[in-house]
């Protein structure tokens, strides 16, 4: 009964925070209006209007794509500022409809826009208009125009290092019989520029480009050529709007190939290094007008540079974890090198008055980049930290130092040197004093499209870290890897957002190993709706104690419902094991729930509300969270 009780309570909870999301991008309790900021009052001019639009020989598809078109359809529900602008807007949905109907391949539509009766287009721009405005649209599309002769001179050839790139008119989508859309035409003149670009001339344009509709057979000619200008290497890289940064370290850093063969592939992987530094608000990588007699292409970083000085925090909430507080102080250019210094301190867990059950931290962080190669950073930290979860207390000291190398645009290496010295109590199993001298090392591979809030694309994390723990006399080697999935279903509106991840410790004991380093389960990052780290093996107590392997999953299915809101059912599935290996044999906790997230410029905003389906020791009848970001 209490896991019927459960269920049904997450079935309702689900129910209420999808009806508790606005539909409209402002939000109004108590007479306070959240999230959309106060409604200003209508100009003194203003005038309402309504507005309907037609389409009787449309599909639903591009009805629907008409009405996003049109400003008076989009904007019907607020006043015009003025009958003045109201025209404006009606004027303007001409061009709007138009770019619509040739996206579509339909280049013998009709439109008419009426407002008051007339056509908008006719009407002088000072015409009175009265409140309750009638606004008319009526078009036809006409025919799918499919493409006839395509002629395209200067076709650059086969590129051997990227075959991704069309070679034929066909592979660029100008297929005879073809609907001729006008994005397809505007996409090839990109892809011809963009191949002889690949191929070294970097000034390459679209010479002539024409496009013929014929009317009688209801298909589209298209003709263009190619100027692809000069074939050019790399010339010297020069810096401007630097104030605190040193300009040749800027160059250094691009690693844009002085004396190489033009390729805007490292004109985009220099764009990415400078997003890397911090340090910057904005940068621009700019091509030299002309190739020079000499045949190399100069090319100039320019950039303006943020402040230096930096602090920010974050709070996160739990009905379980209790309230979470982190802070930090960085300098991001301590010598003019994008040096950055980062001062830190976190505190969490605090549901009580007893400092002795709260988890915090401080730790100081230097990172130079640009050692070596300008793809290695050089990272150093210091830290001291208290873990007070329910089933042991750790106060450790620690240091590492090491390198982070970027082998591609989505790999990343990076190993560490590191010694920690803890003293574990109130525990039955990783008790007492510890030294581990260990090498921490990963490797990450992100092929999402936004770390912050990914819709496509996957990631996989693998970290290896062989350790000397010298108060027991033990060697051995933890293990984790992580695999997270994102796919869009349809649009960006619906995600579906897989992770699952494992981890193992060989060649030591379990009561030799600090039970800070052992593993445990549940909680916000890993199963919600349990207790943090309340999940896993227990002692003869009936204690959760850390174990030497674990398991988990979760997934999510992320609504947009619109710009500012969006709905999230998840399951987390997992737990923790005494053994070296998960023992599936013994059974898994899992806890559903659902969220809705408030999506910001930072990221999403996210609420969260989880119950427990199994029962594995004190875990409460529900828990929430709160946080900056998705839950992965």
């Amino acid at each position: 009964m209490r896991l019927w009780g459960r269920l049904s309570f997450a079935v309702a909870l689900g129910a209420a925070l999808l009806a508790a999301v606005p539909s409209a991008a402002a939000f109004e309790f108590l007479g306070l209006r959240l999230f959309g900021g106060e409604r200003e009052p209508p100009p003194p001019d203003a005038i309402t209007y309504t507005a309907e639009l037609s389409a009787p020989e449309a599909d639903r598809a591009l009805l629907r794509k008409l009405r996003g078109a049109s400003q008076v359809i989009t904007n019907q529900d607020e006043p015009a500022s003025s009958p003045a602008a109201l025209l404006a807007s009606a004027r303007s949905d001409y061009q709007r409809i138009l770019a619509v109907l040739y996206s579509e391949g339909r280049y013998g539509g009709e439109i008419s826009i009426l407002v008051a009766g007339r056509q908008a287009a006719d009407l002088p721009a000072d015409t009175q208009l009265s409140d309750g405005t009638a606004v008319s649209i009526t078009v036809n599309p006409g025919p799918v125009y499919v493409f006839g002769d395509v002629s395209i001179t200067n076709r650059a050839g086969p590129i051997l290092h990227d075959m991704t790139l069309p070679a034929t008119p066909e592979e660029l989508g100008l297929r005879s019989g073809e609907p001729a859309r006008s994005t397809v035409v505007l996409a090839s003149e990109d892809a011809l520029v963009g191949r002889w670009r690949e191929k070294g001339h970097p000034k390459a344009r679209i010479a002539e480009s024409t496009a013929t509709a014929n009317h009688a057979d209801d298909e589209l000619s298209v003709r263009m050529r190619v100027a692809p200008g000069r074939e050019a290497n790399f010339g010297p890289t020069s810096v401007r709007g630097t104030d605190r940064m040193d300009p040749e370290f800027v160059a250094y850093y691009a690693d844009i190939p002085e004396g190489e063969r033009f390729d805007p592939d490292d004109l985009e992987r220099a764009q990415d290094q400078m997003r890397r530094l911090e340090v910057f608000q904005a940068v621009r990588i700019v091509e030299a007008d002309r190739v020079q007699d000499n045949g190399t292409l100069p090319i100039t970083v320019r950039v303006v540079e943020r402040k230096t000085r930096v602090i920010g925090g974050g709070v996160e909430i739990s009905s379980v974890d209790g309230l979470g507080l982190q802070g930090y102080w960085r300098h991001r250019n301590l010598f003019g090198r994008a040096e950055r210094l980062s001062l830190e301190a976190s505190a969490s867990d605090i549901n009580g008055d007893n400092p002795d059950t709260y988890n915090y931290s401080l730790g100081a962080a230097i990172l130079k980049p640009g050692v070596f190669t300008p793809y290695t950073d050089l990272a150093a930290r210091v830290y001291a930290e208290q873990l007070s979860p329910e089933t042991y207390r750790s106060r450790t000291v620690g240091a590492r130092v090491g390198l982070q190398h970027r082998i591609g645009k989505r790999l990343t290496a990076e190993v560490f040197g590191q010694v920690e010295a803890s003293t574990i109590d109130r525990t039955s199993v990783g008790d007492g004093e510890f030294l581990m001298v260990s090498l921490p090392s990963a490797l990450t591979y992100d092929a999402t499209d936004n770390p912050l809030d990914a819709t496509r694309g996957y990631k996989v994390r693998v970290k290896a870290e062989p350790f000397v723990e010298t108060v027991n006399s033990n060697v051995g080697l933890i293990t984790e890897a992580e695999v997270s999935t994102y796919r869009a279903l349809g649009s960006d509106r619906l995600v579906l957002a897989l992770r699952g991840q494992v981890g193992s410790i060989v060649g030591a004991p379990q009561d030799e190993i600090p039970a800070n380093r052992l593993f445990f389960t549940g909680g916000g990052g890993s199963i919600r709706g349990y207790v943090y780290q309340g999940v896993g093996p227990t002692d003869r107590n009936g204690d959760v104690v850390g174990g030497r392997s674990f398991v988990t999953g979760s997934a999510e299915a992320r609504f947009r419902i619109n710009e500012q809101f969006g709905f999230v059912p998840f399951v987390d599935v997992g737990n923790a094991f005494a053994d070296e290996l998960p023992d599936f044999s013994e059974p898994l906790a899992v806890g559903v729930g659902a969220g809705i997230r408030y999506y910001t410029g930072l990221g999403p905003i996210r609420l969260d509300v989880a119950v427990p389906l199994n029962e594995v020791g004190n875990e409460p009848d529900f828990a929430f969270y709160i946080g900056l970001g998705q839950s992965f």
